[in-house]
């Protein structure tokens, strides 16, 4: 099998906070009177005229019958819309606490193989050990590179592999070529993820 050499860039904007988002609030009485009045004006000056009084007064009632229920509408729509916005902050993904940054064993590291969702996904190469957590799409359980997590998988990087048999920090007689894509991918660790440490009794026997 195949390893591709490739990974997702992980957004790092936060969502909006919802706090940020305020319910719309109805018109206030002075808002309500200056729109009667205006309305009536004009209205008056129209028909008021002609003698006609009782359809100004109709047309009016007409107007605040139709607004308030609007503004009532609107104001419950922004509410509901307030509401599925916090509910989706409420389901963000959550990590755990990253990884303390400490030298550790071969035995120590399986325990961060990204079975255990509430403690950090931890992969190591060339006898270095980083904090895979904010990947763990790519390499936390059942995710495809998931074999990479709790070891040293030096030399599964520089075959590009998920073979068994390369999930091992063995590194002697590799081609110049294969050094050249695991330090690629050791420079792509340290750029994307925390190094945590080195482990004290890694196998890895490479340049």
């Amino acid at each position: 099998r195949s390893l591709r050499k490739t990974e997702r860039h992980f957004p790092t904007s936060s969502p909006p906070s919802s706090g940020d988002q305020t319910l719309a609030m109805p018109p206030s009485n002075s808002s309500v009177s200056s729109l009667v009045a205006e309305v009536s004006e004009r209205l008056s000056s129209a028909v008021g005229d002609r003698g006609y009084p009782g359809v100004v007064a109709a047309l009016l009632v007409v107007l605040l019958l139709l607004y308030f229920p609007f503004r009532l509408l609107k104001a419950g729509g922004e509410e509901k819309k307030t509401g599925a916005k916090e509910q989706a902050t409420s389901e963000e993904e959550t990590y755990p606490e990253p990884m303390p940054q400490g030298d550790m064993t071969v035995a120590e590291l399986k325990r961060y193989d990204g079975s255990d969702p509430t403690v950090p996904v931890l992969v190591a190469a060339k006898g270095k050990v980083y904090d895979m957590t904010k990947g763990r799409d790519y390499y936390g359980k059942g995710a495809p590179y998931n074999c990479f997590a709790g070891i040293d998988c030096s030399r599964a990087l520089a075959k590009v592999s998920l073979d068994k048999k390369d999930l091992n920090a063995d590194c002697a007689g590799l081609f110049a070529s294969e050094r050249d894509v695991l330090n690629d991918w050791v420079r792509k660790f340290e750029d994307k993820y925390p190094f945590v440490g080195i482990l004290v009794d890694s196998a890895y026997n490479g340049q």
